[in-house]
């Protein structure tokens, strides 16, 4: 059995749904925003045993799922209408680790398992592993001491962004001389600078074996909030193709969005491995099957496990 976890809304479980139901596959779409009320969920440990219990019909058995594909971190869960805010707040970090305990475990295929994004938590971590497995990666500082912030936008000669140090979303921004006005604000939060690099941004979907390039043409540092933005497939090298392989690999992702960018130079540059990646906003601009490709995986996986079972 394959399982799509997720809200019902999320772009990327329609279009994976819509890829399973065009290769006549049997699956269970199950909404995570109805849990924990209407949708209950059981898991028992070391037995590793549990199952999903709906209002009406049979449990659907853990045992029996072989693949998932979960979009659980964008989740808001079931609460109560007279919640608090903190109330709100518990109810999700509960579920999510209610889930997490079992995707972590589970034996079959996870797209991607949750222990394997904790890479994303601190881009810093992340950008230095990608270092080791042998992507270039930006210049970076991180610090909340003004003077070391001017510092290093002088060492890069005033060429520079700025951005979020955590997974937590930021536009990331041209570092301009105005803004070394308010550098004494870092001392309420420390910030991640970046030499800011020449080139044509590349984001590479990673499926398994399966690289899916796009070039992306945009006037505004943060392409993603560029309306105006141009999307096309391209073509990597072998080389590159691979390393971007390996970097998915290496950080135990099935599914990667790696954020390249190339410099007139030719050479590739890597500014973060996105490890649940809203692909479903580049698949629908340049028609490249990433879906069908996780679609296909899926099935490959749950035939393989019904085979050993």
């Amino acid at each position: 059995m394959i399982l799509l976890l997720g809200p019902l809304s999320d772009p990327m479980m329609r279009s994976v749904g819509a890829a399973l139901q065009a290769r006549s596959q049997t699956f269970v779409r199950l909404n995570s925003e109805e849990v924990p009320n209407t949708v209950r969920f059981e898991l028992k440990l070391p037995e590793r045993e549990g199952a999903f219990f709906f209002p009406e019909g049979a449990p659907l058995e853990l045992a029996e799922v072989r693949a998932v594909y979960h979009r659980v971190g964008f989740s808001n869960f079931e609460v109560y209408q007279e919640y608090s805010p903190d109330e709100v707040a518990f109810v999700n970090h509960e579920c999510q680790s209610a889930f997490h305990g079992w995707l972590n475990c589970h034996p079959g295929l996870v797209i991607n398992r949750p222990v394997a994004s904790g890479s994303n938590a601190s881009k810093p971590h992340q950008i230095a592993l990608v270092e080791e497995l042998g992507l270039a990666i930006p210049k970076t500082m991180v610090t909340n001491l003004p003077e070391t912030a001017r510092d290093f936008y002088d060492f890069v000669g005033g060429q520079a962004i700025y951005k979020s140090i955590s997974y937590v979303r930021s536009i990331v921004q041209v570092m301009k001389e105005d803004d070394l006005d308010r550098l004494d604000t870092l001392k309420n939060c420390p910030i991640q600078i970046q030499e800011r690099i020449e080139g044509v941004d590349v984001r590479v979907h990673v499926v398994d074996e399966h690289v899916f390039p796009t070039r992306i043409l945009a006037s505004e540092s943060d392409y993603r909030y560029d309306k105006a933005a141009e999307l096309e497939p391209c073509e990597l090298s072998d080389e590159l193709a691979q390393a971007c392989r390996k970097v998915a690999l290496a950080l135990g992702l099935v599914l990667a969005g790696i954020d390249l960018r190339l410099t007139p130079e030719g050479k590739a540059y890597c500014f973060e491995v996105n490890p649940s990646p809203a692909f479903a906003w580049y698949e629908d601009r340049t028609g490249q099957p990433i879906a069908a490709a996780v679609a296909d995986l899926l099935i490959q996986a749950s035939l393989s496990q019904h085979r050993r079972s």
